[in-house]
């Protein structure tokens, strides 16, 4: 439904128009709702075991990026919040390339 804020939890640029996530939402959902990216050094099996993990949601609407990061948030589970999109989602992909090097 609109102005249903998104979290995305996807990382990587689209091979076909060299999009980040917050292009290709915003192309597919429109631009009347909130959008927040979810990004960091984690991995779900970790997560699931309990290793202390540290993330980021950032999001053009800081208090969304803060309810979300207190929803989220745990003992183990550590959430930092930023406004910076591009700079979540450009190191996101690049982590990505640095891990298959």
């Amino acid at each position: 439904p609109p102005n249903v804020p998104v979290l995305s939890a996807s990382k990587g640029i689209e091979t076909s128009s060299l999009g980040f996530m917050a292009d290709i939402l915003r192309d597919c959902l429109g631009e009347d709702r909130s959008y927040a990216f979810l990004s960091g050094p984690s991995f779900a099996r970790e997560i699931c075991e309990g290793v202390a993990t540290a993330v980021v949601i950032a999001s053009e609407d800081i208090m969304l990026a803060d309810d979300l990061a207190e929803l989220m948030a745990g003992e183990d589970f550590a959430v930092f919040t930023s406004r910076d999109v591009i700079g979540i989602e450009v190191g996101g992909a690049v982590k990505n390339v640095i891990a298959i090097a």
